[in-house]
Order: structure tokens, then sequence, then C-alpha cells
């Protein structure tokens, strides 16, 4: 309590400070801000003093003298997030380029004006517009590195961040001192006053190094976005996902600004720049302003849908005016017209499905999700891999960050057996349910960006939770049956090889001294042989068959008839209570016992099977309508089944109805049995044989 006063008290002692830091920031951000409107102002004054300089076809004079407005609209996001966040440098670096460009673009209006006036300063700003630029071009590559959170996306950006700044130092250096004209075309007869004539010799190789000193930081700069973007955190990726939003828009307006020429393109270029640094302080200030990923893809989805319609009626126009130019050119326009009608539905629905699975995954394709998860499942052999590969298959599937399955225990805790990815604060629990029983659970963290799942992905993943839960009762039947035939082995089997080993070394001792211990030696070897014998068949009549584990008890022995090439005919409810494991198993044995001998021996094709479950028992039967079996000795599988029923306490009885054929009927008790019990055979049954 007095380590939290005291903590309080720090605080409320470090808030003046905080607030005085926050104060001098936000009068730094105003003060920035002024000096962009100060130079847009004087450099418009500028402008239009000057309309009869020479200047470039790319720049007129009334886009010269519209454009800083451009530079002032710009800085104005930057303004903003300076303010309301002073310790994030996006903010300062976003009035940084404002201030670069209105420099620029200030120096620029100034060398013209001083061309027609001849006012003094004009060589020094012609050579100031030769580099300007360097301080709009780096200081944005640096905002993309440290975007959204001011910091690099980890240790390894380092020389990311180190290879900007020294390919900014060295772009200044060529920019301000390599002799020769402005390459921008203003003032082209100018030569660079300060220029060094030993650097004459970077003309020839200004395109590699154009390649190092600009292009590569700003391939540096994207690829951290990405990098942030597989890495980052919900907050993020929204904030990431907003950038992406402003760039489909600038990328729409560039594209505009291409077929618009001269000062109306220029000007959508303009807006452009607005339009993105806009997107970024909505990212860091409210970003959370619209639905993102909703605004997002239906802004890809048309997006590229208008990239790829006017592709089409372009090529459809030139196809046709090719081919119809000697008769009938004129309905070119209307046939192209006609080919991008018929492609729009279409080729619509194929870009919302690309677009769905980038962001979604096979949301929207459940039969894909189930195949794959099926197909997985059925390609993993070992029992352990199987709910790891059911994680991942359906994490990648659905574009799921993080997804685990939890089994109960005995304790009732859930143990975590599978996982993928890391956990999210917010995850969805979907339980792990198979016949009637619940196993445990499916733990869903939703995607960067969302903060739940659709009711689209619940409803697939409800669907997928039902075949993990198949394979989850798998496992844990697998590793029921490890520990059973490990506790088998040890208690059971393994005292008897021990016997069997003491009483041949006694028979071997007293070979010669004295034969008679020699032949009762070898006679206790022979009945723990014996002993041995039968329990390894009760062991192997405990193993539980997998069909049962997977189609429960009714559906396993219908797939045996199919096997066996009989017709049968269920008689019971449609689904089973859950059963004790080792009942269930015993069942199925019997159950098989009797069909294969109705298929070996009653010659019919079919026969009836019936089960019923009440009173504290299971009741199985099978029956056949074939030629009985008369007065023919039980043989083996009788046997065999009659042993099953003694070891659990069960009773059989096989009989043949008036009508003829032959009626098997087991009788298996369960009261004071659960589902969850293991195998009941005991494993020193065959001492009691």
């Amino acid at each position: 309590m007095a380590e939290m006063l005291r903590n309080r008290a720090d605080s409320e002692a470090r808030e003046p400070t905080r607030t005085k830091a926050r104060v001098r920031g936000a009068r730094l951000a105003w003060v920035l801000w002024l000096l962009i409107a100060g130079c847009a102002g004087l450099t418009t004054a500028l402008v239009a003093g000057s309309r009869s300089a020479p200047r470039p076809e790319w720049h007129p004079w009334a886009l010269a003298l519209g454009e800083p407005v451009s530079f002032v609209a710009f800085a104005l996001p930057g303004l903003v997030v300076a303010t309301r966040r002073p310790g994030n440098p996006v903010g300062w670096l976003l009035l940084s380029c404002g201030l670069g460009m209105a420099a620029d673009n200030l120096v620029h209006a100034y060398g013209a004006y001083a061309l027609v006036h001849h006012a003094p300063g004009g060589v020094l700003a012609m050579w100031a517009a030769r580099w300007l630029f360097v301080c709009v071009v780096f200081p944005f590559f640096f905002l993309l590195l440290l975007f959204p959170d001011g910091r690099l996306p980890s240790a390894r950006w380092r020389f990311a961040g180190w290879y900007v700044g020294t390919a900014s130092v060295l772009t200044l250096a060529l920019a301000a001192f390599l002799p020769g004209p402005n390459p921008d075309g203003y003032f082209p007869s100018a030569e660079n006053p300060l220029g060094i004539a030993g650097l004459s010799f970077a003309r020839g190789v200004i395109g590699p190094v154009t390649l190092l000193c600009t292009a590569v930081p700003g391939l540096l700069a994207v690829l951290s976005l990405l990098f942030r973007f597989r890495a980052g955190e919900a907050l993020i990726r929204r904030q990431l996902e907003w950038v992406a939003l402003a760039v489909l828009a600038v990328a729409a307006l560039f594209a505009a600004s291409a077929v618009q020429h001269g000062v109306v393109g220029s000007v959508l270029v303009d807006m452009g720049t607005v339009v993105f640094s806009t997107g970024v302080m909505i990212a860091i200030i409210r970003d959370r302003l619209l639905d993102i990923d909703r605004v997002l893809s239906r802004s890809l989805l048309y997006t590229l849908l208008t990239l790829i319609m006017t592709g089409l009626y372009g090529a459809a126009v030139s196809v046709f005016g090719l081919v119809l130019r000697s008769f009938a050119s004129g309905a070119a326009p209307l046939l192209a017209t006609a080919v991008v009608a018929a492609a729009l539905q279409p080729l619509r629905a194929a870009l919302q499905r690309l677009v769905s699975r980038l962001l979604y995954g096979l949301r929207d394709d459940p039969y894909a999700v189930m195949a794959g998860l099926g197909r997985c499942l059925e390609a993993t052999a070992e029992a352990d891999r199987v709910l790891p590969e059911a994680v991942h298959t359906t994490a990648r599937a659905l574009q799921l960050p993080y997804v685990t399955v939890e089994l109960t225990q005995e304790n009732g805790e859930g143990l975590e057996v599978a996982s993928h990815g890391r956990p999210t604060s917010v995850a969805e629990c979907l339980p792990l349910v198979h016949r009637g029983r619940r196993l445990g659970a499916l733990l869903v963290g939703p995607r960067p960006g969302e903060e739940c799942l659709s009711p689209a992905d619940l409803r697939l993943l409800r669907e997928l939770a039902r075949h993990v839960a198949t394979a989850a009762s798998a496992v844990r039947a697998a590793e029921q049956e490890r520990s059973r035939l490990r506790r088998d082995l040890h208690d059971g089997i393994g005292p008897k090889i021990v016997g069997i080993g003491f009483s041949v070394r006694a028979a071997r001792a007293s070979l010669h001294r004295a034969p008679d211990r020699t032949d009762r030696a070898l006679a206790q070897a022979l009945d723990g042989i014996a002993a041995t014998q039968s329990a390894l068949r009760q062991v192997v009549a405990g193993l539980r068959p997998t069909d049962v584990v997977v189609l429960g008890l009714i559906g396993a022995l219908v797939r045996s008839a199919q096997h066996l090439g009989l017709r049968l005919d269920v008689e019971a409810l449609p689904s089973l209570p859950a059963l004790p494991i080792d009942f269930e198993t015993v069942a199925f044995r019997i159950g098989e016992g009797a069909l294969a001998n109705t298929a070996r021996h009653a010659q019919v094709d079919c026969c009836r099977l019936g089960v019923t479950v009440g009173n504290g028992r299971l009741v199985l039967t099978v029956e056949d309508h074939g030629r009985g079996r008369g007065d023919a000795p039980e043989g083996a599988g009788i046997t065999g089944m009659r042993e099953l029923c003694a070891q659990i306490g069960a009773t059989l009885d096989i009989t043949t109805p008036s009508g003829g054929g032959t009626r098997v009927e087991a009788v298996l008790p369960l009261a004071g049995r659960s589902p969850e019990t293991g195998n009941g055979l005991a494993p020193d049954a065959g001492d009691r044989s």
C-alpha cells in the first residue's frame, strides 16, 4: 500500500513536467505549421509576380500558383498528430515533409522571380532548388520505417535506419555539389555555382547511384510495413490497414492523373499526398473510426475491378477496331462495352472470392476447409500428430492467428495438447463433444484487427469442432489403450515371464543332480507359458477398435457387416448414450463375431442387429434366418465370445428361433460403470481361467 502511494505521489509530481513538455511540443508544432503556411503564402505571391518566367511543361504557372495550398493541407495532419501525440515522431516527420515541400517550392518560385526581376539571391535559390527534395523524400522514408509507434519494427531493422540515413547524406552531397544544370527542368541554363568538377564522373553512373540511394531505401521502408503487418498485434494491423486504404486511394488518384494530363493531373497528384497524410493521421489518432476491414476489402475489390475493366475495355476496343476497321470501325466501342458488361458480374464474383481468401482464408468455402481437414487427418499416420495437424490446418485455412485444442483431464482441468500461434487477449471457446461426451475445447483467437469472430466464422468452426472432437476421441482412446497395454504388460505378463525364467533356470540347475525337480520345474514353466498366452489373448481382445472410436458401436458393426457382404437391419436408438469403454469394446467383439458366423455359416445375405440400453444393462442381439447351427459343436469363435462375456460378468445366449436361423443375444451389465471407465479386463485373468 505504501509503495502504491509513493508511485502515485511520484506520478503526480511528474505530471506538471509532462504537461509542460506537451505544451512546448504543441507550440513547436504550431510554429512549424505556421512556417509552412508562411512559405506557401510567400510562394503564391512570388509566382503571381513572375508569370512571364520560363517554367517546365510539367509545372505551369496556374499549377504553381495554387499548389502551395496542398502543402499546407499535407502538413495539417502532421500538426494534429504532433499536438495529440508529441512523443510519436510520425507527426513531426509529416511536418518535416510538409516543410520540405514548402521550402522546395519557395526556392523554385524565388529563383523564377529573380530571373524576371533580377532580384538578389537568385543563384543561391537555384542552388537550393537542386537538393531540397532530399528534405521531402527521406523524411517520408523514415516515416514509413517508424510508423505507427515511432520505433523500428525490431532491433534487426537498425541497419535499415542506418542505410536510409547514409543514403540521405550521400544523395544530399551529390545533389548539392554535382556540376551541371538542374535536372528537374527549372533553370536549364544555370550551372551549379558550388559544383565540384571531381564529381563529374557520377553523371555516368547516376542510374545505379539513384537505385542504391533512393530506390533501395524506399523498398526497405515498404518492407518494414509488411513486416509489421505480419508480426504486429491487432492495433498495429488496424493502423496499417488505414495506410493501405490511403495507398489505394492515392493509387486511384495517380491513375486518374495519368489519364488527365496537365494541370488537372498534377492537382490529382497533390490530392493524393494529402489523402495519404490524412490516412496516417486517422491511423494514429482515430484508428477505430470505421470498420476498416470491410472498407479495405471493398476498396481493394473495386479498385481491382476498375483497373481490370479499364484494361479489358481498352483491349477490346483495340481488337475490334483492328478487325472491323475496313467496314464497321465505329462499332468497336459498342462491342467493347458489351464485352465489359458481360464480363462484369463473373469477374466481380471471382475478385470477391480472391479478396475474401486473402483477408479471411477459406471461410466462404466450407467444403474446401472440411476436405482439407479430412485429407490432413487421413494422411497423418501417428496418433500424436493428429491434433497438431488439425490445429495447423484450421489456422491456415481460415487465416487465424491462434488455434488451440485443450482436453479435459480427470481432475476437470484443461490440458493444452496442440497449439498454433500466440495466445490473443480474446479467444472464442468452442466445446469438443463426441457422442454426447465433452472432451475439451477448441480455443480460437480472432484475426488481427477484429474484435471477435464473425457469425460465418463461428458456423464453420462449429462444424470443424465436430471433426476435431472425433480426432480428439481417437487420440484419447489411443492414449488409454497405451496406458492399458503398459499396465497389463507390466503387471500381468511381465511377472509371468519372470516366473517362467525362474522355472527354466531351476530346471537347468537340477538337470544332472535331481531329474525329478527338473520335470516339476519344466511343468511349472509350461503352465506359466500357457497362462502368459491366455493373458496375451485377453490383452489383444481388450484392444479398442478404431471404428468404435470414430463411428460408435452401431456404426462400427454396420461397417463390419458391409465388409462381410451382409445387409444389416438395425433396430436401435439413433444415438446411444456414452458407454464404458471396455464394455463397448466387448459388445463390438461379440457383435463382430456373430456377424462373421452369419456370413460364414448361415448362407444368407442379411440379418438383424438390435441394441437396447436400459435398466442398467446393454442388450445386443444378432439374428438371421439362415440354416441354423443344429447340433454342431461350438467353435473357437463362440468360445471366444463366451470368454469375453465371462470377463465382465455378461451373459451370452445362442438359440434357434421357431422360424429357423440363429439368434445371438449378449446382456452386459452397466450398473456402477461410468463412461470414462478404463478397460475392465483384469491383467491376471489368465490365472483364473
